[in-house]
């Protein structure tokens, strides 16, 4: 090559460079602009969406192609905003989508995560005992979903009746029913794992861990019947994600057990007690008992005194997640 020749291949590197780094950053947002966007939400920072985060972080779900956020949001904000279609594609708080599909809402819960609750009802410094709760106010996240019905269940296991003796105030996320502990505007509040953790070290008592006197699924994937009609494929994204993700929780101890640490904030102590509660807890397959979702429809309905005739089948729908499951072990058989 001449002189010529070679200094004008070296006159265009820079440009050529510049090309193919264009051409990689154009590839790249093309792949992202692929991916489907969509918003789940759950109503406190708590340990029950632990596999949600770490499978979002992981990036199980952008594999499957779909760009998952999480955001915060009040239960029963969050049902209005995903049954107006607005914003809002998937809630994680089973608890509410229950009790909304119960009430007719059109709603399915397509997968659960956890077979057990993980919450615990903590009391102020001053409590003695249970009866020391008569007549006070209790911070729960709503009337309606899963920490409701724990503090219900927790109530009655320590001789008090939920009804009568005390009165619940809705307070929202779990960051606040604890503000509201330490301001001492509510005498007692049920709160997730590990947030039970962090007010023990603040000197509050734990009464019962509501796990202990009650079984119902945690938390999940739960969807209007309109999304799954209208974007089916999502849907199955959606639980590939959430299956690879549930799994990788089980199999990757020391991983998941960093990542509760960091997220939570938790001593490296604290964090892996914490995985062992999440572990004893998980669902094996991403369902829970036909038992254990009947006798919660059987629950609720009396709750709620509602009458009419609806099957467990009318809310809680696994056929999406088993298909999904089963092509997951063909891919992995092969």
């Amino acid at each position: 090559m001449s002189r010529e020749k070679r200094k004008t291949v070296r006159a265009f590197r820079p440009a050529i460079a510049a090309g193919i780094l264009l051409l990689l950053t154009l590839s790249i947002e093309c792949g992202a602009q692929g991916l489907e966007k969509a918003l789940i939400t759950h109503s406190s920072e708590s340990i029950s969406i632990a596999p949600l985060l770490y499978g979002i972080e992981k990036e199980y779900y952008r594999r499957e192609g779909v760009d998952l956020q999480f955001r915060i949001l009040r239960g029963d904000l969050a049902m209005s905003a995903m049954l107006g279609g607005k914003e809002v594609d998937y809630i994680y708080g089973v608890g509410t989508a229950f009790m909304a599909a119960l009430r007719g809402a059109p709603v399915k819960i397509l997968s659960h995560d956890f077979k057990s609750v993980l919450f615990y009802l903590m009391a102020q410094p001053d409590v003695q005992s249970p009866k020391d709760l008569k007549g006070k106010k209790i911070a729960v996240s709503s009337l309606g979903g899963t920490g409701a019905a724990s503090a219900r269940a927790s109530l009655r296991a320590l001789g008090l009746d939920p009804d009568k003796d005390m009165t619940f105030i809705v307070i929202g996320a779990a960051s606040i029913r604890m503000a509201a502990m330490e301001t001492g505007s509510v005498q007692a509040a049920i709160m997730p794992v590990p947030w039970n953790s962090r007010m023990r070290q603040k000197g509050f008592k734990e009464l019962i861990f509501a796990g202990k006197v009650i079984s119902q699924p945690l938390t999940g994937i739960a969807t209007t019947k309109e999304k799954i009609e209208r974007n089916p494929d999502q849907i199955r994204k959606v639980l590939r994600g959430f299956l690879r993700a549930l799994n990788a929780v089980k199999r990757e101890k020391k991983e998941v057990t960093d990542f509760i640490g960091r997220r939570f904030n938790l001593e490296p102590q604290v964090a892996n007690e914490t995985y062992g509660v999440v572990l004893q807890t998980l669902s094996d397959d991403g369902t829970v008992s036909q038992p254990i979702l009947q006798e919660l429809l059987e629950q609720s309905k009396k709750e709620t005194g509602i009458k009419r005739e609806i099957a467990v089948g009318d809310i809680v729908d696994y056929r999406w997640l088993r298909e999904v499951a089963r092509e997951i072990d063909k891919g992995e058989s092969r």
